[in-house]
């Protein structure tokens, strides 16, 4: 083919793409989001993102030289952009569009929605349906899109409010759904304070029309918990959920039990009910195993070690240990876990040849992130103890940060201990003081070391 018919074929695709202005700044943003591309990878040299953020928020189109780019990156041909628009569907969307949205959203067809959105909004908003704002929120959510789920999912919620009983009773799961997906985006922007909110709203809303066996009701009381747990709200925890199992009579959300008995294992363990966080971790791993589910069962292991750890019953700690570096070698971060879980242990009965032993076995860039941090805290306690006092600051400084973010002050009290006696610099003593009566998460130190 010519050049010039190449570019006579372009042309004429780009005349269609310039009647559907709405639609390409939505889509190259979506396909962008979905192959996780940034703005500034996608711009390259070729563009300035400030272009490409007004282009991605349909303020502006792209130039056709822009939009060949722009296609080139994303790994897709022009006519992409246009190819799957069919008006036949965008008229019967205007016959029957609140059946037709249900439909589509309940197929996972979350583009099509968008789609509907963008070309006919006019015909959106004469759907007479409430749903229609959680359909269209959701699935502006589920292609990445969350500025955009934000506004319909807020409108939705306030419709809801205002509604009459009977239609609150009968739309409770979508309104539910909604909060939930609320919640998700305000986890990814660490509101947690906004998080809480949505999700309290849920279950104030579930509570009063009686729908706690609806299954998003399993999951607002796991998300709920949660987040309790991520700002270190620990007796709300097992207020919430021991409440929530005692009072139930038909578990139709099996699948959400394990998780609901991990949050109340961890907060038991971090208000010292050792007991409690033993029954509980021991149901956790059980459900999870009953699911075939041997990776969480064994998360739950780590959990489990660490209770044993907290109730002082060291033998039977050794002896999970062991058994589960046999059972789970073939998930090497996991089968790894174990092997810090045991340098824990030894470290906390200060047998720390043992501990340094088990390190040089390990190999750190292969530990996860907590794992990882909890190797630099022990062996840089053990440094400081044989005056390697610059090894020691070293690796207190890069675990320093992850154990503030992740409010473990009983492990911080002792590493600004060691980093003052190294260093006397009194700034130490001052970040000593300020988390000396938080309320933070136990994690390594279970007494001073």
């Amino acid at each position: 083919m010519s050049s010039s018919k190449k570019q006579k074929i372009v042309t004429n695709c780009y005349k269609v793409v310039l009647l559907l202005d709405l639609y390409i700044g939505s889509k190259i943003k979506a396909l962008r989001l979905q192959k996780k591309i940034s703005q500034s990878q996608l711009c390259d040299n070729f563009m300035n993102r400030v272009v490409l953020s007004r282009i991605e928020n349909n303020k502006a189109l792209p130039s056709l030289e822009q939009l060949i780019r722009i296609s080139e990156r994303l790994e897709v041909p022009l006519s992409y952009f246009i190819s799957d628009v069919k008006y036949d569907k965008l008229i019967e969307y205007a016959d029957n569009s609140s059946s037709v949205i249900s439909d589509l959203f309940n197929s996972q067809n979350y583009y099509e929605i968008v789609k509907l959105i963008e070309y006919n909004y006019d015909e959106f908003l004469k759907a007479q349906d409430l749903n229609k704002y959680c359909y269209a929120g959701a699935s502006f959510f589920n292609i990445g899109l969350y500025n955009d789920a934000l506004k319909y999912l807020k409108k939705y919620v306030n419709l809801f409010l205002k509604s009459k009983e009977d239609i609150q009773k009968l739309n409770i799961d979508n309104f539910c759904q909604a909060l939930n997906i609320l919640f998700k985006i305000m986890l990814k922007n660490h509101n947690y304070e906004k998080g809480i909110y949505y999700l309290e709203l849920a279950k104030k809303y579930l509570y009063e029309f009686d729908s706690l066996n609806h299954s998003i009701c399993f999951i607002i009381h796991n998300n709920l918990a949660y987040l309790y747990l991520n700002t270190n709200q620990f007796q709300k925890v097992i207020n919430l959920l021991e409440n929530f199992i005692n009072t139930h009579d038909n578990f139709i959300y099996v699948r959400a039990m394990p998780h609901i008995y991990m949050s109340l294992n961890i907060a038991c363990y971090n208000v010292g009910d050792y007991d409690k966080s033993i029954k509980y971790i021991e149901k956790a791993i059980l459900l999870f195993k009953f699911f075939d589910d041997e990776y969480d069962a064994g998360r739950c292991h780590l959990n489990y070690i660490n209770s044993l750890r907290y109730s002082g019953n060291f033998d039977k700690a050794f002896e999970v240990v062991n058994r589960c570096k046999d059972e789970y070698k073939k998930y090497n971060k996991l089968y790894l876990s174990f092997f810090i879980q045991e340098m824990i242990l030894y470290f906390n009965i200060r047998n720390y040849e043992k501990v340094k032993e088990i390190s040089s076995n390990i190999e750190v860039h292969q530990l996860s992130e907590m794992s990882e941090h909890n190797y630099e805290f022990m062996i840089g306690h053990i440094k400081y103890l044989h005056n390697d006092f610059n090894g020691a600051y070293g690796l207190f400084k890069k675990c320093e940060k992850y154990f503030l973010t992740q409010y473990y002050y009983r492990d911080l009290l002792l590493l600004y201990d060691d980093l003052y006696n190294m260093t006397k610099d009194i700034s130490y003593k001052a970040k000593q003081n300020e988390i000396m009566n938080k309320n933070g998460r136990k994690n390594i130190v279970m007494i001073h070391c």
